[in-house]
């Protein structure tokens, strides 16, 4: 009986020697990030930290960070496209899950793409908890408290206006609305969950 691709997979926390690979697979997945940033959280909690291997070279991976005394943030989730769909994203969800609940961490939160990302982490227990708009100061629409949606709380971050929206049921046509309401094209549902 041949192998399976998925039984090929080994998912494990990624060593150091492989920092820079999942750093460079972060970057090009969810766009530039700080080195030193990402580092500092590899330092910090280096268990937040996978890697899917076949043949130990690196198809996927997770990075996360602490957010609060009691919520971590998956900060970037990938699997190679021509290891998609078979399993292995779930297998990267499930051992930042694990590490996360070793370490303390009662709840998880990220932002979600929209698409097929939406239904993959809905079919892994998370809900909308608001939907992120992302906002040049100078863009922010004067009448941004009456456009219908109501905002659960806001700040400014590396000199960008961020906006919490009430999300409601996951609904892509609630987030489109949102996005022509604000005038933020790429705003995004951030997901959680809460652990066992």
């Amino acid at each position: 009986m041949p192998t399976r691709l998925f039984d090929m997979v080994d998912v494990r926390k990624a060593p150091p020697s492989d920092f820079d690979a999942v750093y460079r697979m972060l970057c090009d997945r969810t766009g530039d990030r700080d080195r030193d940033a990402v580092e500092a959280w590899y330092v910090e909690h280096p268990e937040l930290f996978h890697g899917a291997y076949v043949d130990d070279a690196l198809v996927g991976f997770t990075v996360g960070r602490a957010r609060r005394e009691d919520s971590v943030e998956l900060v970037g989730i990938a699997v190679d496209d021509e290891y998609t769909r078979r399993g292995i994203g779930s297998r990267l969800l499930d051992a930042f899950e694990t590490a996360a609940t070793d370490l303390g961490y009662e709840r998880m939160s990220l932002g979600s793409a929209g698409g097929y990302v939406d239904e993959f982490y809905l079919a892994n227990g998370y809900e909308p908890e608001s939907i992120l708009v992302r906002l040049h100061p100078d863009d922010v629409p004067e009448n941004y408290r009456e456009l219908g949606f109501e905002i659960l709380r806001e700040r400014v971050d590396d000199g960008v206006q961020k906006f919490y929206v009430t999300p409601g049921a996951h609904n892509p046509e609630r987030v489109e609305a949102v996005r022509e309401a604000f005038g933020d094209p790429e705003a995004i549902y951030i997901v959680e969950k809460y652990l066992a």
